[in-house]
């Protein structure tokens, strides 16, 4: 019998977010605690464990409203190629089927193309970009901060942008201690900037215009003093430009996909970089 077929996947529970941190920290990723938390609180946080109880593999379906994301795939390197995260995968899809949700995900080009085998579809392609620390940024004059008393108008832009309500994923990140938040003067875009395990996180990012998508980064960057991690749509070659002439470099790609939906949500032309890979 296969190790994959001996498992038993087990709902993960806030007990398990030190295991969880292992795993997403031995592949490098930015993920932190909080993060695995709101997986946990408010999706399907499911798992594999070894005989002795070690955490081996994870995966989550987070729910919105029209689709859900499918995040958090990872297997430790001992137990990869038994094809636990393919079981797992499947199991989050059907979670979110039995929603009524599309599942969606943020895939390498090496996971591209295991999921097509799977029934997910390409939408469009995302650039994640870095930088390291640095400090000499300055602001944009017609961007404020935003906390959580514009929740709601960050929400409603969000949700045009993206095709779902995220109130609960935008409401954890304005009240994590080092986030920060900025909007627009004509009140049309806002960008968030969160506390990673690796470098702040920059996203969502939502603008009526490339030219205003770049005042709300020149803001988030003036006050963020750490490395930086941005997950942008392929399409905004601009925005592309004008990172590259800020020192930063480009790290990896991604594709947005959906299982059996070949059309993407919302507004992309509204859509300059996205929560993450992990949320979308």
């Amino acid at each position: 019998m296969a190790v994959s077929e001996a498992r038993e996947t087990v709902r993960l529970t806030f007990s398990d977010v030190d295991a969880c941190l292992r795993l997403s920290d031995e592949a490098g990723w930015n993920q932190t605690a909080d993060d695995w938390r709101l997986f946990i609180r408010h999706g399907k946080t499911i798992g594999m464990k070894s005989d002795d109880g070690t955490l081996v593999a994870s995966a989550a379906a987070l729910p919105y409203d029209r689709f859900g994301f499918v995040s958090m795939v990872l297997v430790t390197a001992a137990w990869r190629r038994r094809g636990l995260a393919t079981k797992l995968v499947d199991l989050c899809v059907e979670e979110l089927k039995a929603r009524g949700l599309t599942p969606v995900l943020d895939a390498t080009p090496a996971g591209a193309l295991v999921y097509r085998q799977q029934g997910f579809v390409g939408l469009f392609e995302l650039d994640r970009w870095q930088r390291d620390a640095a400090s000499d940024n300055p602001a944009a004059k017609d961007v404020t901060s935003a906390g959580t008393d514009k929740l709601d108008l960050l929400c409603a832009l969000d949700r045009e942008a993206n095709g779902a309500d995220r109130t609960f994923l935008l409401g954890d990140f304005l009240t994590r201690p080092a986030s920060r938040a900025f909007l627009g003067s004509g009140r049309s875009g806002f960008i968030i900037a969160r506390s990673g395990r690796r470098a702040m996180q920059i996203g969502p990012l939502v603008a009526a215009s490339s030219a205003e998508a770049m005042r709300l980064l020149a803001s988030a960057l003036a006050a963020i003093r750490s490395a930086v991690f941005i997950d942008v749509p392929s399409v905004w070659k601009d925005v592309a430009d004008w990172l590259v002439s800020r020192g930063f470099t480009r790290q990896r790609s991604f594709t947005r996909m959906a299982h059996g939906h070949s059309t993407p949500f919302g507004r992309p032309d509204r859509l300059f970089a996205v929560a993450g890979p992990e949320f979308g």
